[in-house]
């Protein structure tokens, strides 16, 4: 289960099943984080604000793991801070195709990934690897463990 989603969009009516849902209004990046996180950050240029407080409650403890559907944007300064935590290595999937998000009929303009913080990167690996390449540093017990001619 999902303990947080910090930027929902709705209270009553939200798009993530989590226990704990902050609205704009309640501006998560004030509020503590805890448990396991989806975070579908805002997209301008405040992003790496919303980045920034993922990878320090995750760094502290307080989330345990987090998933983070993001633009692919390897080059920002947010991006590589997102994809170097000191806590774990973490994993990304590459969304194979351009994502159309609810309430919008035209894709995203940009290709999306979805970056994992946390200790069940096997099961992410095997979870999201239908969806996409999955990119990351591997260990001997992950090495050991995919199939690299399905990808």
């Amino acid at each position: 289960g999902i303990d947080l989603d910090p930027c929902s969009n709705s209270k009553t009516k939200p798009n993530v099943p989590a226990a704990v849902h902050y609205i704009k209004e309640d501006n998560g990046l004030d509020q503590s984080w805890c448990g396991s996180v989806y975070m579908n950050p805002p997209y301008g240029r405040e992003i790496g604000e919303w980045i920034e407080k993922l990878c320090c409650e995750f760094e502290q403890g307080n989330v345990t793991e987090a998933i983070a559907l993001v633009p692919a944007r390897v080059d920002t300064v947010w991006w590589n801070r997102l994809t170097s935590t000191n806590r774990t290595y973490p994993l990304a999937c590459f969304v194979k195709g351009r994502l159309v998000f609810v309430n919008n009929g035209d894709p995203a303009p940009f290709p999306s990934a979805l970056v994992y913080l946390g200790d069940n990167r096997i099961e992410f690996y095997e979870v999201f690897s239908r969806i996409g390449r999955i990119w990351g540093a591997w260990d001997d017990e992950i090495a050991g463990m995919v199939d690299y001619g399905t990808n």
